[in-house]
């Protein structure tokens, strides 16, 4: 078996800005847990009390301070995408999928965007894919020049780190098959995403395997840094959707609201698709990230028009992405088998959404 170990590198004071914003989205959502995990009850009762008050129902949205996870929350704010569906969305900062998962179970938010490495997380039956946002192309596996590392091959025996349960772990388990090894020829180091870049620069890791921005930021402090492979590496076989998803829960109690949400994402994605330049200087507004790191996420994104997801959510074409990745997360032992991608990808939502 591989050695996993779990890593926090301190010191530098861009690590603690990192560690003060995780701090900050922790106390949000603590703040918004409420009364714990009955949040069927409490949604259901806070309902009744906005309708009759006039208030425009709540709904609580996890997002990622990036150019795929914050950018249509920006824009439907700015635009009035909600307000025209008659709901007040109230956004919850994270930085990676499974804590946000995590956070759904607890009851805590209703609604989260994931990106492809936690994909498993629904296919477990944790939450519903409601809606695609696009395709990422950003991941990416980087060696350290002073390793010696030049291909994926030459991994073997060398240290790697990775945020388990995200894209990075799943593009890491690709490039591991590909190159004829396993996670027990490798040492795998388990850091949080904030951790990485230090980390890497620091020495204390031969590899890393993540996503921009954090790959952008590495390769601009160590221009020689080694790239082994990216994402486009292995498509098309596998194609690399980041999501939206619903609390099975919330769904069920109040698919009417996951409706509204979803017919406002459609016509932020359209307008981001079209405005990109708009979009990445509204989303450096609202999450505080750099519009430069966010630029950058831009090009390392394939963009798809809200009639195109549509399409591919209906005729089965997101169904077969999923399956694809079971069958990889299968075979890497993050998923114990492969489920029917019907049974976690709702296209009724964007089914709805006129063409």
């Amino acid at each position: 078996m591989s050695t996993v170990t779990n890593f926090n590198f301190k010191g530098d004071f861009s690590m603690k800005r990192v560690m003060l914003a995780g701090a900050i989205s922790l106390a949000s959502v603590v703040a918004l847990a409420g009364c714990g995990t009955s949040s069927e009850n409490s949604t259901n009762a806070q309902t009744s009390k906005d309708k009759e008050s006039g208030k425009l129902p709540v709904v609580r949205v996890a997002y990622m301070p990036d150019i795929h996870g914050a950018a249509p929350l920006a824009i439907a704010q700015k635009e009035g995408y909600f307000k025209q569906q008659g709901i007040d969305v109230q956004p919850v900062k994270f930085t990676s999928g499974p804590p946000e998962i995590d956070a759904m179970a607890a009851g805590q938010v209703d609604i989260a965007y994931i990106g492809p490495g936690a994909i498993f997380l629904a296919a477990e039956g944790k939450a519903d894919i409601v809606a695609v946002d696009s395709l990422n192309v950003g991941d990416m596996i980087l060696a350290n020049p002073k390793s010696g590392i030049k291909t994926l091959a030459d991994l073997k025996g060398h240290t790697i780190g990775v945020p388990k349960g995200t894209s990075g772990e799943m593009i890491l388990n690709l490039a591991l098959k590909k190159a004829g090894l396993t996670p027990s020829d490798v040492k795998i180091v388990n850091m949080d995403v904030s951790s990485e870049v230090s980390g890497f620069v620091a020495g204390h890791v031969d590899a890393v395997a993540t996503w921009n921005p954090y790959t952008s930021e590495i390769q601009k402090q160590m221009p020689n840094t080694v790239v082994l492979a990216t994402d486009r590496t292995f498509m098309p076989e596998f194609t690399f959707p980041q999501v939206w998803t619903a609390s099975p829960s919330f769904e069920k109690s109040h698919s009417d609201l996951v409706q509204k949400f979803v017919n406002a994402l459609a016509e932020a994605n359209d307008w981001r698709m079209n405005h990109v330049q708009q979009a990445v200087s509204m989303t450096a507004s609202f999450t505080g990230a750099p519009a430069a790191s966010l630029q950058s996420q831009a090009g390392t994104t394939d963009w798809l028009s809200s009639s195109q997801i549509r399409s591919y959510m209906v005729d089965g074409t997101v169904d077969g992405w999923m399956k694809n990745l079971e069958e990889q997360f299968v075979q890497s032992g993050t998923l114990p088998k492969v489920v029917n991608p019907s049974t976690f990808v709702n296209e009724k939502y964007y089914k709805n959404i006129s063409k």
